[in-house]
Formats: C-alpha cells, sequence, structure tokens
C-alpha cells in the first residue's frame, strides 16, 4: 500500500491518494468522493494500462459533474418526481435534474470527504455517516465501501446500517477505456 497526497480541494483541505495492489492488477483510490481514480489492468499481451478515465487531482473531481470514478448514492439513478414513500410516509428529495432527482444530490457523496478506516496491501476500507434528513432520507446511515485487489481484477463491496427503513443503492460510477485511459481514442 502506498499513499500520496491527492491536493486540496477549494475549502484548502488535503485529499490523499491510496494505491492497492495484487499482481499485475493495481488501484487508486482517493478519500475525496471515495473515489476510483485509477485501475491498472493487464490486456491479452500482458501490457498494463490505466483503464478508468478520470481527472489528474481532487481538483478535478470536485469540479467535475460527471460523478467519474465516485461512489454514488443514498440511492444511485433517478427517482422520478423527486419523492418518493416509504411505510406510508412520503420524503421529498431534492429536485436536481428536472423535476427528478439524480443521485441524490445536490450535496453528493462523491463531493464528500470519506474517512479511510483500513487500509492493507490489497484493500482499502472507507466510511461515511449520512445523518436522518440527509439529502431527504430517513435514518441515521452508516455507510461503507471497500475496494479489494484480487488477482483477476478489482472488487467493490458496499455495507450500510440505519436506524430507520430508507432507501439504500449505491455503485461506482466509473467511465472505462479497456485501451486504457491514454488511449487516443479516450
Amino acid at each position: 500500500m502506498m499513499k500520496k497526497s491527492f491536493g486540496k480541494l477549494s475549502n484548502g483541505q488535503e485529499t490523499t491518494l491510496y494505491t492497492i495492489s495484487c499482481g499485475k492488477f493495481s488501484a487508486q483510490i482517493s478519500d475525496y468522493g471515495a473515489t476510483l481514480v485509477r485501475l491498472y489492468a493487464p490486456d491479452s499481451q500482458g501490457n498494463v494500462a490505466d483503464v478508468i478515465l478520470g481527472y489528474e487531482d481532487a481538483k478535478g473531481y470536485e469540479e467535475g459533474t460527471t460523478f467519474q470514478g465516485a461512489i454514488v448514492g443514498r440511492s444511485a439513478n433517478r427517482i422520478a418526481g423527486a419523492s418518493f414513500v416509504l411505510g406510508g410516509t412520503t420524503h421529498i428529495l431534492p429536485a436536481n435534474e428536472g423535476v427528478n432527482n439524480l443521485h441524490s444530490g445536490p450535496d453528493y457523496y462523491s463531493k464528500r470527504m470519506w474517512t479511510v478506516e483500513e487500509v492493507t496491501e490489497n484493500s482499502i476500507r472507507l466510511y461515511l455517516f449520512s445523518p436522518n434528513g440527509d439529502q431527504g432520507y430517513p435514518g441515521n446511515a452508516h455507510i461503507w465501501v471497500t475496494y479489494t485487489m484480487e488477482s483477476n481484477g478489482i472488487k467493490i463491496a458496499y455495507d450500510g446500517t440505519c436506524d430507520m427503513d430508507t432507501v439504500f443503492n449505491l455503485t461506482n460510477h466509473s467511465y472505462f477505456n479497456l485501451a486504457g485511459h491514454d488511449h487516443p481514442e479516450a
């Protein structure tokens, strides 16, 4: 495991980039947005390339609008009409894509600092607390994402606990170019 500075955010907060690996596979993950920044993978000839599209530093992710490599939730995708009914209660969400709610925004998980709880040579576990009413969702949610490099690629695991019934539908929002990030068609 290796870690290095990933730059400062506009508020002056420092971010960190962690590298995990297993065999020919390695990944770089930032504590800003629990973002998968780079994924190095071998092709059929054994050449290793970064297959994730993204930015060079945290500032790029802070200013970016396409969720590249970030964790998206509490609910990934769109919620029609920016509201849902759960247990007979209607929960109103911010409308940030016309009349709909996209990726639980606008206070996205991808724009928050996550706490690094554990790092090993081949894995990293990050944590985020989302309080009751955050983004319009019920319950105090404790959220974890774990990236693990394995001999044949990367595994992403999501865990969460909440003290109320809630929506929990996280995803990683990476964009891939299997020819490599630096390939001319990227």
